[in-house]
């Protein structure tokens, strides 16, 4: 048994809270809290389509991702589907540079319908960057293999926050607000152009975005609608974004990074912010779509309230006609004697919560195709 697998965590928190003698542990939402919602899922979506399948794009967030990312969060999803089979291909980037967003295919088939996946990796764009910062790391990460030792002693917590958290994670976020934005967003504009350049239209698009995976990708789409009408990078994302139907967002970062986009208000004048990529975007796919059933959007946003980088969507800024849109509360770790939620845990595990991953591939009430 793993240390970090399910069973190991109660036999933690039981032994803990019996020597204390009080409730040491608890996960205040799982299962999830969610209003009163109704959306369909990964599979339903894929066996109502005429062709009986559907793409997905998966986008993860902050932190060193390689291509095992994909290898375990798409069978996570399909192992809430009944009778399915997974086929992971082998990964290819998106372009010749050294420096690529790597793009790994994988098919989920069942019964019902076929699930086309393709996972963007866009975490090899910054490792050069975050390299220059592992001298700093107590434990050195395969990323930082070779770089010489920290000679000072840190406490064991705060080492294993400083070398993932801020020496990992938050420099991607820098990265991107910076002078690296522009490079990063034509990367992820390549490997886009790659995956959805040859997407039937008529084949519902699931997005599923981690972290500041879902600011990079909704920059990258408004700004490709943006060129001139025509070209196949506008044609290829107004086609994404109209046949969108599933919109999931988890630790969603949006409204914090937001902030690097907007000017200081003028003395004596209340900050407004404009809108951001997602709210442009939605508003695009608005103005084109016609007012059917089929074209309807659900937008979940799953948030772990322990989670310090994640932030609930407010829903009048994305709602409107023809969108729908739902925000989940999630545990995705114990939080310890009401005090503490891992950090890390809680902003890097909602793609391997199963909670998450059932709703996500089951929809809500929970489908008759799935287990």
């Amino acid at each position: 048994m793993s240390p970090s697998s399910p069973l190991r965590r109660v036999a933690l928190c039981s032994a803990l809270s019996l020597a204390l003698l009080l409730p040491a542990c608890s996960t205040p939402y799982r299962p999830p809290l969610a209003p009163p919602a109704v959306f369909p899922g990964l599979i339903d979506l894929a066996a109502q389509a005429d062709s009986h399948e559907a793409d997905v794009l998966l986008v993860h967030g902050i932190c060193t991702h390689d291509a095992s990312w994909a290898g375990e969060v798409v069978p996570q999803l399909a192992r809430a589907l009944a009778d399915a089979t997974t086929a992971l291909g082998a990964y290819r980037a998106a372009a010749t540079a050294t420096a690529a967003v790597e793009i790994v295919p994988s098919t989920v088939s069942t019964p019902a319908g076929r699930l086309r996946f393709d996972a963007l990796i866009w975490s090899p764009l910054t490792n050069d960057l975050k390299r220059q910062l592992c001298y700093d790391q107590s434990g050195k990460s395969s990323l930082c293999a070779g770089a010489p030792p920290y000679l000072y002693t840190r406490a064991s917590l705060n080492a294993r926050f400083k070398d993932g958290l801020i020496d990992d994670c938050l420099p991607d976020a820098l990265i991107y607000q910076g002078v690296a934005r522009d490079t990063i967003q034509q990367r992820m504009r390549e490997a886009v152009l790659q995956v959805l350049s040859t997407a039937r239209a008529d084949v519902p698009l699931v997005v599923i975005s981690h972290s500041m995976g879902s600011k990079i990708l909704f920059d990258t789409l408004l700004r490709m609608t943006e060129e001139p009408a025509g070209s196949t990078a506008a044609r290829v994302a107004q086609q994404a974004v109209d046949r969108m139907r599933f919109l999931v967002m988890a630790a969603n970062q949006i409204p914090l990074l937001s902030l690097a986009d907007q000017p200081l208000p003028a003395l004596g004048v209340a900050a407004v912010a404009p809108p951001d990529s997602l709210q442009l975007l939605l508003r695009k796919r608005q103005a084109g779509q016609r007012r059917a059933l089929d074209r309807h959007l659900t937008l979940v946003a799953f948030t772990d309230p322990n989670d310090l980088l994640s932030y609930t969507l407010e829903e009048e800024k994305y709602a409107q006609d023809g969108i729908t849109v739902y925000n989940i509360l999630v545990s995705n770790a114990p939080t310890w004697l009401g005090l503490l939620e891992r950090p890390d845990t809680a902003h890097l595990e909602y793609l391997s919560n199963p909670d998450v991953g059932r709703l996500i591939a089951c929809g809500q009430p929970i489908s008759k195709l799935c287990i």
